[in-house]
This record gives structure tokens, sequence and C-alpha cells, in this order.
């Protein structure tokens, strides 16, 4: 259930959030809606400055045939953004449905297999033959799909605008300002730019600023960086198409004369530059989607791109909720329950490139938490992406 606005400002709920992107602009959204003051502070000059800034992000959930614990949680958040979504005209979104085609023969099987195994409704997810998905695409593919109707693309900073534009009698926001420090003394969190300025002050602070977090904190949290880049030619270029394609890549509709596609990953590399090899390997990925079309048609001298960081964990699932501290000495049974956390200090990290589909209901799952009301995720769910997951382990490995 979502939060309604309850039109008043508790002073007592007083937050700051670090980072203005997908994290953050959903968690002070949602804090907001729940009479919370929101300081949300950005190193960009405007929202979805990083990884968020991206021209296309896919909206479309994970599916796993055993329905393990990652592929539930991401459908929850697929059930609940498309929710969200019907509430944020503003947004710039494409509801135009997502082709998750197969790789190759095998694993056709296996999606055909996993549908079968899942039962989900047809309106979710159905697997579709390579001659209906070829209908679908209006292209010639290589293998059938799970077609995901409800799917589509969206703009990622428009998604971001629309969530505080929402709740702006209750957000105030800090652009052009890198924090560089915190402190906590008299139960209030500070947080100072670089020139040693006070920036904003609050009793509960959120970092939703991904990797950088870890400048921040005294504990690094197990976050490690992928480069992503992407990249976006004219749409004359490239065979047309209604719904957007994934395999080992993806390529969205035409938007505004253009098309993104791509995406690489190269693991702990922060450069930002665009590279043209990665061009060529987005290409390769767009051939895998489109197989008949001919990529040396592309002059890879048209392309633009982006560059950006994702922030994953070991687990792949993402650090939401209370920062662990220090355990001098851990109790004689250790758990999520009493495992003993730093005051007012919360996380929203580790979103990978699922943060479209994941941020809203991790963001109204952690402000369930620090506004004390019960979270719409299974315990279980909860206890997957707790921020204090991690140290609970390598306790119980000692």
């Amino acid at each position: 259930m979502l939060s309604a606005p309850t039109g008043k400002i508790n002073k007592a709920k007083h937050a700051i959030v670090i980072g203005a992107g997908l994290a953050g602009s959903n968690i002070a959204e949602r804090l907001a809606a729940r009479g919370w003051l929101v300081d949300i502070i950005e190193a960009g000059n405007s929202v979805a400055s990083g990884a968020s800034g991206n021209p296309a992000g896919i909206v479309l959930p994970q599916i796993a045939k055993d329905d393990a614990l990652p592929a539930r949680f991401s459908r929850l958040c697929y059930d609940y953004l498309l929710q969200r979504l019907r509430q944020l005209p503003a947004c710039d979104w494409h509801q135009c449905g997502v082709l998750q085609i197969a790789r190759d023969g095998a694993h056709e099987l296996q999606q055909a297999a996993a549908i079968e195994a899942l039962q989900l409704p047809a309106e979710f997810v159905e697997f579709v033959p390579r001659l209906r998905a070829q209908e679908i695409a209006g292209q010639t593919l290589a293998h059938g799909a799970w077609w995901f109707s409800q799917g589509g693309w969206l703009m990622p900073g428009s998604l971001c605008s629309a969530l505080l534009a929402l709740r702006d009698s209750h957000i105030k926001c800090h652009f052009n300002t890198k924090i560089s420090h915190l402190s906590y003394g008299n139960n209030l969190w500070h947080a100072y730019s670089a020139d040693s300025e006070l920036v904003a002050a609050a009793p509960h602070i959120v970092l939703a600023n991904a990797f950088a977090a870890n400048e921040l904190l005294e504990h690094p949290l197990p976050l490690k960086i992928i480069r992503g880049q992407i990249s976006c030619a004219p749409a004359t270029t490239l065979p047309k198409i209604d719904s957007v394609l994934c395999r080992t890549g993806y390529l969205t509709p035409a938007h505004n004369g253009r098309v993104s596609f791509g995406a690489s990953f190269t693991n702990d590399d922060s450069d930002l530059s665009i590279r043209t090899n990665e061009h060529a390997e987005n290409l390769q990925r767009l051939h895998e989607v489109l197989p008949q079309f001919d990529i040396s048609k592309v002059n890879i001298g048209q392309l633009t791109g982006r560059a950006a960081l994702r922030t994953v964990t070991p687990d792949r699932m993402p650090i939401v909720g209370a920062v662990p501290a220090d355990i001098a000495t851990p109790p004689r049974v250790v758990t999520l329950a009493n495992l003993d956390r730093v005051p007012g200090l919360h996380a929203l990290l580790g979103l990978s490139a699922r943060g479209i589909v994941w941020a809203p209901l991790a963001a109204e799952h952690l402000a369930c938490a620090m506004n004390q009301e019960l979270s719409p995720l299974p315990q279980n769910i909860g206890n997957a992406i707790d921020a204090g997951r991690f140290v609970l382990r390598a306790l119980r490995q000692h």
C-alpha cells in the first residue's frame, strides 16, 4: 500500500538524504509523503546526475524457474513500480512492452519451462514462440522470448523529477553540493561541504549516493563499482521497433529521433570517458538482438553515448536499512534483530543496473522502518536486503 500524503509537516521527523538519483528521490518522496521534512543533497547540478541520468532505462522484472528470493523481490518491485507510475503522469514513461529474447535454443526451452512452472498471469509475463515474438517486434528474431506486456522504458531523470515535484513543500534540494564529512552529536547528524560549511542537520540521514557512500562511512560497506556505457544512434540508421528488445543487450524504440542500446559492463573501472571499443561491443549486442541487421551500416563516429557507474554488492541484492555499528563484543547469538546499528544512519545502496525497478519499493520499505510502520515486504526478503546482513555473515563465520 502507498502512503497517502498527510498534508502536515511533522517537525520532529527530519532527514537528510545524500544523492538525488533514483534511490535518493524515491526515499525523499516516501518520507515526505509521511510528513517528514527532507533535505536532499546532490553533488551534481540537477537530479539524476549520476547513473540515473541515462536517457533510457528498462522496466523489466527478473524471472527464475525456481522463483528464488531475488526473483520474488524483483517481481514485487516491478508490480509496485507499475502502481507508482500510474500516479506520476509527469514521468516520461513508455509502456510499450518488453521482449526478453532467449539466448539460444536451450535457453528458449528454459524460458518456456519457467512460465509453465511458475503459472504467472499472462498480463505479467508469457512465453511467446519465435514467430509470435517477431510479430510483436516487427523484426526477424533468432528465438522465442518472454513477453512483458506491461513493461517498457522510461527516462530515469524524469522519474526523479516527478517524485520530488510531488512533495516539493516537504523537500529542500541542495545541488552542486558535495558532502565531504558527517558528524553526529546531540542526537543530530551534521552534513558538511568540502569547505567545512554545515549544509544540513537532522536526526536521520540516508546514504543514497552509490559507491560514494563509503567515503562518508567509518566502516565501508561491501560495494563494488561496475562501469556501464550506453550507445545512442539516429533512429533512421536502425530498423524500426515498437517494443523494447532485450537479449545479451537491449534496444529501445525511437524517441526524439534517437535510439539507445547497450550496455557494457566493466568491473572496477571508474573512468567516465566514452570509448569507441565499447561502442563496438554495444553494436555486437545490437546484432544479437537483431541478427539480420548489418551492424557495419552503423558509423561508429555517428554514435553518442553516456558512461555511468553502477554499484553492486557481493550477493547482487541492494543494501537497505539501518547501517550496522562496529561490534566490539557481539552478543552470544547474533541476529539482525539484535545487531547494533548506528543511530539515525540509513542506507539505500547497491541498486546495480536495476535501480528503476528496485528503488521505489526499497524506498517504501526503508520509509516504513524509519517511520516505525510495518513493511510491505515479507520478512525473509527484508532480511535479504538488510544493511546488516554482511556483518551478520562475517560474525557467524568466526
